[in-house]
């Protein structure tokens, strides 16, 4: 241990970022060997100690008596590698069912659609008019223009890479930005049909296109074409169990659907939803569901197989494209495409 540590100190004096890293991953197994190693030998430690035990009859004393040796094991509690490595905090909250409208704000006339918010309440505003995506902050200053190589749809974002994963309606393509500098964007890469949906599932990407949704690599290579029928798929958002729930907007009365990565199709709710474009899961056992048309925004509760209402065009909403919730769900963002305007609710 001594020894690692004085490899570390070198070469976090001398060493590059990427020295550090790679040095820091091949030291995990050694470190998981050396505490294992530890574990055993602490088990095989005994404890030894002596004492004397007296005669009975002190007169026929040939001796003062005898010293036993016996062993005991040591009560260390040894507190295991894994247990001392940063654990996911499971999410704590209730569902927000109370929605107070904080401001409402317009990005240089642009109809948004999809929404994407990093973890400091940034917006990333995909715009179906035109080639810019409006960055801005959650009170409406504009924070950024990117220049992208179309009119955007949907988004998805990857903090942990620096990234935001973007749907081009026309180019039939995603293209990836930096959400850090607001301004580097990656290389083209082709979808076989139209974009609009988008999720991330592990390390690779679903795309939602006319009555399918594509699994890609983020170079490109299709992995699986996932039939789901209808029209275009214009919001992914991925369960607990890898399964993809969407929405297609264009459809009437539909179910909640989901569908798994065999391709099988599963109706989720009982209750029908209408022109419904928008989805997202929480990981409390939660959906949801935003009515373009009808302008509704819903929740779905797979504890109680229920959907209730909880905005309408009485509290703004007109022809809602997209929503996105912030990572706390502490506010809701909705983008109406009639008034070209982005809603934000305070979520209680």
């Amino acid at each position: 241990m001594q020894n690692i540590s004085e490899q570390f100190k070198s070469v976090t004096t001398h060493g590059s970022e990427s020295q550090i890293f790679m040095f820091i991953h091949n030291m995990k197994n050694e470190l998981n060997c050396q505490a294992n190693d530890f574990e055993d030998l602490l088990l095989s430690q005994k404890g030894v100690s002596l004492s004397f035990i007296e005669s009975d009859s002190l007169s026929f004393i040939k001796s003062f008596g005898s010293v036993e040796m016996k062993e005991a094991s040591f009560d260390i509690k040894y507190k295991p590698f894994k247990g001392q490595q940063a654990q996911n905090l499971q999410q704590k909250r209730k569902i927000p069912t109370q929605f107070k409208l904080d401001v409402k704000f317009k990005a240089a006339g642009a109809i948004i659609a999809g929404i994407g918010v990093t973890k400091d309440n940034r917006l990333f505003l995909c715009n179906t008019a035109s080639s810019n995506l409006y960055v801005m902050s959650d009170k409406g200053q504009q924070l950024a223009t990117i220049q992208m190589d179309g009119p955007q749809w949907g988004i998805a974002m990857e903090e942990e890479a620096n990234s935001a994963w973007v749907t081009l309606l026309d180019k039939h393509s995603v293209q990836a930005v930096d959400v850090v500098t607001m301004r580097k964007k990656g290389q083209l890469i082709k979808s076989p049909g139209r974009c609009h949906g988008i999720a991330l599932i592990d390390d690779q990407i679903a795309v939602g296109s006319y009555g399918r949704i594509y699994i890609m690599c983020k170079t490109g290579e299709i992995k699986k074409t996932l039939d789901v029928g209808g029209s275009e798929v214009h919001s992914i958002s991925v369960g607990q169990k890898n399964q993809l729930y969407y929405a297609q907007g264009n459809i009437g009365k539909s179910t909640l659907k989901s569908v798994g990565l065999d391709g099988l199709v599963t109706s989720i709710s009982a209750e029908n939803v209408n022109y419904l474009i928008g989805v997202k899961l929480d990981r409390i056992g939660n959906a949801y569901l935003l009515e373009c048309a009808a302008a509704h925004f819903k929740i779905y509760s797979f504890e109680d197989k229920s959907i209730k209402t909880f905005l309408t065009k009485n509290e703004g909403l007109n022809n809602p494209y997209g929503f996105a919730f912030s990572n706390d769900f502490s506010k809701l963002c909705i983008s109406n495409c009639n008034t070209k305007e982005i809603l934000v609710f305070q979520c209680t």
